[in-house]
């Protein structure tokens, strides 16, 4: 396996980290949103669940190898199915997609904003949210396929180390990686939770409700 391959693996972490940064301008706004149109909060709650995907795909991508490893001798059924390119093509057509984001906030959100009156840091804030989720696949988004296929990479290492009876080494490869995928679940799993804080948000103040206590 290439050394360009384990670095590949850091594009996970990498990957929600640039999301995490992105998404974390909105908390800083978030009681000037929570005051605006339950039209625009609708929209925005949208545009996170195109986000959300991020941490579910990198779990997935480190799910499929962690289900391979085991304590007793590596699992060449569920290793090829890892590393056959269904899991890249899966995460790449899974992840957020910022055609997509552009697609939502054009619905409503670009227009209100260009409305007078709405004006000021905090929807200026707002706008550069949405630009830079907007163009986020060249900024990160797509190091989640790159992530997906250094995963692939592993497996098929693993795999062929196993069918050439080398089935020790095949588990120290995977062994060698793990801190690299539970460092990129743990971070996957923390941007959940605060996708899912701010969505709940969101979705209080399009239906009119009051923020939770």
């Amino acid at each position: 396996m290439s050394l360009g391959a384990f670095a590949a693996l850091g594009a996970g972490v990498e990957a929600i980290d640039k999301t995490g940064k992105a998404i974390a301008a909105l908390e800083k706004i978030m009681g000037w949103i929570l005051v605006q149109p339950e039209a625009a909060a609708a929209e925005l709650a949208s545009v996170i669940a195109e986000v959300m995907k991020a941490p579910q795909v990198v779990n997935k991508a480190v799910d499929a190898l962690f289900s391979v490893i085991d304590t007793a001798k590596p699992q060449l059924a569920i290793l090829g199915q890892v590393g056959d390119g269904s899991l890249l093509r899966e995460v790449e057509d899974k992840r957020p997609h910022c055609h997509q984001i552009w697609k939502i906030a054009d619905r409503h959100l670009w227009q209100w904003l260009a409305r007078p009156g709405v004006d000021g840091p905090d929807a200026q804030e707002l706008r550069d949210v949405l630009a830079t989720l907007g163009d986020a696949d060249e900024a990160f988004f797509r190091e989640l396929t790159a992530f997906a296929g250094a995963i692939q990479d592993v497996a098929n290492a693993a795999a062929q180390l196993a069918m050439h009876h080398q089935q020790s080494e095949a588990l120290a490869l995977m062994t060698r990686v793990a801190p690299q995928l539970f460092a990129a679940r743990k971070r996957a799993n923390a941007l959940a939770l605060q996708l899912t804080s701010m969505q709940t948000k969101f979705r209080r103040r399009a239906l009119g409700l009051p923020p939770e206590e």
